[in-house]
């Protein structure tokens, strides 16, 4: 699948065993692109196409256009929800991708609490400008906000973190919530107002270098009640279906059992009768 607009080109892979992974990616914002699948030793989804039978993908990687970055989800636990649906709640995390003991697991790679982004918005910007973290540096430790000057914040994991929970079989993300944030690297130079004009002068305080907030997103996805309703009971079906098999299986095998054992009983009685009468004949 190729997809072209004025500002990205995608193509994707046509196999329903990859839908969804990313071949190539260009961007007229900036000059990061993907020149084929080799770029990385792992799989890359869209973001919009996700991988189905979620059994044995404990983590994947979705590629951020927008920042020019892969992001990790990782399977944090399986939960029920929407009447009794099961679901796979993956986290998002940020990672180098530079800095990992095994290339072709992103899980061994190093999480971290920023990323430079600054050459995906423009390449005339130099390096280490603008970072992308979780909202209000959600995950970062103490010696990293000591280290980056944050003040002020107090991030709670249900209002600051990311997760988008998955339908394991269909990998269908039933309700996702991302949550991201753009800062700048500032060095704050205190002034005041001059007292000679309009203009400004320096004062006697040092200036401050500090990671300033510029904006974060907050979006909430979450599937229609509708498709929920129509989708419920052949997922159920799938779901409680192997369970039912796997007792079905269990029943005939007892049943065989028992059948078994009724069959050499009987055969064991017409013996005892057929002994008795010889020894009558006997005598």
């Amino acid at each position: 699948m190729h997809t072209i607009s004025k500002l990205v080109d995608k193509q994707y892979h046509k196999n329903p065993e990859k839908k969804g992974q990313v071949q190539t990616f260009a961007s007229e914002f900036a000059s990061f692109s993907i020149s084929s699948p080799s770029n990385y030793k792992f799989p890359i989804y869209d973001g919009l196409t996700f991988p189905s039978m979620l059994f044995d993908k404990p983590a994947f990687n979705i590629l951020q256009g927008d920042f020019c970055h892969p992001i990790l989800l990782e399977l944090n636990q399986k939960v029920t929800m929407f009447g009794g649906l099961q679901m796979y709640k993956y986290k998002i995390k940020l990672i180098d991708f530079n800095n990992c003991t095994n290339e072709t697991d992103t899980r061994t790679c190093n999480e971290v609490e920023k990323i430079d982004i600054s050459k995906c918005i423009s390449d005339k910007m130099p390096k280490n400008t603008i970072f992308l973290s979780k909202a209000h540096f959600y995950g970062s430790n103490s010696e990293t906000i000591e280290q980056m000057n944050i003040q002020g914040f107090t991030p709670t994991t249900d209002e600051h973190d990311s997760v988008i929970y998955f339908e394991p079989y269909t990998g269908i993300p039933f309700e996702a919530v991302y949550r991201m944030q753009l800062n700048i690297d500032a060095i704050i130079d205190p002034m005041k107002k001059s007292m000679d004009g309009d203009g400004l002068e320096q004062t006697t305080h040092r200036s401050v270098k500090r990671l300033i907030p510029i904006f974060w997103i907050d979006q909430k996805v979450i599937i229609s009640k509708t498709v929920i309703n129509t989708l419920r009971i052949p997922l159920l079906f799938l779901h409680y279906g192997e369970y039912f098999t796997i007792g079905l299986a269990i029943g005939l095998s007892i049943g065989f059992i028992l059948y078994i054992e009724l069959i050499i009983e009987r055969t064991h009685k017409k013996s005892d009768i057929h002994l008795q009468i010889i020894s009558i004949d006997k005598h």
